[in-house]
C-alpha cells in the first residue's frame, strides 16, 4: 500500500493539488495546517480575506502553520473535504491530520485572533497574547460566529435563525452547551436554523441589541432579523424543544 493510498483510511481531508501537497508537507515538516474553505461568490468570504487574513496580527499569529486555501465547489473538495455548509470555514489540522478547531462563518482579526491561539493551544504550540477568555468550541462544525453572514447564510437557504447568547464563565451557559445542544433531539429539531453564538456584552452581541439579561439566552429569529422568540435563562433539551415547536409557530 503507498504512502497516497494509506492517507485515504485516516479521518483527514486528503485532496489533489495545494491541499495534498501542504498536508503532505505538514506530515513531513510536523507543521499544523490552516486550511481556509471559501466559495466563488461568496461575499464574506471576500470580506475576511481583505480585512482579517490581511491584517499583520493574524499574519504573524498564523505563521507557524502551513496555510492553503481550498474552494468549497472544487470536485476535490467535494470528494475529501469534511461536509462544508458555510463559507468562509476554515480549518485547523494537526500534522497528524487531526481537525483540532472547525471555525464557521467570517470573523474580525480580534475574534479570530482568539481561534488561532485557541488551536496552538490544543496542539501544544506557544499561544499568542490575544486569548482573553477561553474559546468555547461545542460542536463547533455547526455555529457560526458572526451574525451578518449568519443572516446572509439564512436568506440563501431559506432558513431562519437560532442566536445563542453565552458567557464562559457561567455554569449554566456550560449546561446547556454540554447537554441541551448536544441533544439528537435538539439538534434535530433545529435543522432549519443557522446556529450562531455570540458572548454576552461583547461588540457583536451590542451590534445587533442582542442585550439579555440572563446568560445563556436564545433569540429565535427570521433570516431578515424580525423576532420569533426568546427564551431567557437556561433550559435543559425537554424544556428547550418547547421553546423551538413555539418559535416555529410564529414563523
Amino acid at each position: 500500500m503507498n504512502k497516497i493510498t494509506l492517507f485515504l483510511f485516516l479521518p483527514v481531508i486528503m485532496v489533489a493539488g495545494d491541499l495534498k501537497n501542504t498536508l503532505l508537507k505538514s506530515k513531513r515538516e510536523h507543521k499544523p495546517v490552516m486550511v481556509y474553505v471559501k466559495a466563488e461568490h461568496c461575499r464574506y468570504c471576500a470580506k475576511m480575506k481583505k480585512t482579517t487574513l490581511s491584517d499583520a496580527t493574524v499574519k504573524e499569529n498564523i505563521k507557524d502553520f502551513l496555510f492553503v486555501v481550498a474552494d468549497k465547489n472544487s470536485k476535490e473538495a467535494k470528494k475529501y473535504l469534511p461536509s462544508v455548509r458555510y463559507t468562509p470555514t476554515v480549518y485547523f489540522i494537526s500534522p497528524k491530520f487531526k481537525v483540532v478547531n472547525t471555525v464557521k462563518g467570517y470573523l474580525g482579526k480580534d475574534d479570530f485572533n482568539l481561534w488561532i491561539d485557541d488551536s496552538k493551544a490544543k496542539l501544544g504550540m506557544k499561544s499568542g497574547t490575544h486569548v482573553a477568555t477561553t474559546v468555547s468550541t461545542t460542536k463547533s462544525d455547526v455555529w457560526m460566529y458572526d451574525v451578518e453572514s449568519a443572516k446572509d447564510y439564512a436568506r440563501q437557504t431559506g432558513k431562519q435563525l437560532m442566536i445563542y447568547v453565552d458567557k464562559e464563565s457561567s455554569k449554566w451557559s456550560k449546561k446547556m452547551r454540554k447537554e441541551t445542544f448536544t441533544s439528537d433531539k435538539v439538534e434535530k429539531a433545529l435543522s432549519n436554523f443557522v446556529w450562531v453564538k455570540v458572548q454576552k456584552d461583547s461588540a457583536e452581541a451590542q451590534r445587533y441589541g442582542l442585550n439579555p439579561k440572563y446568560a445563556p439566552s436564545v433569540y429565535f429569529m427570521r433570516a431578515d432579523g424580525t423576532a420569533l422568540a426568546t427564551a431567557e435563562g437556561y433550559f435543559g433539551p425537554k424544556n428547550f424543544l418547547k421553546w423551538i415547536k413555539y418559535a416555529k409557530s410564529k414563523i
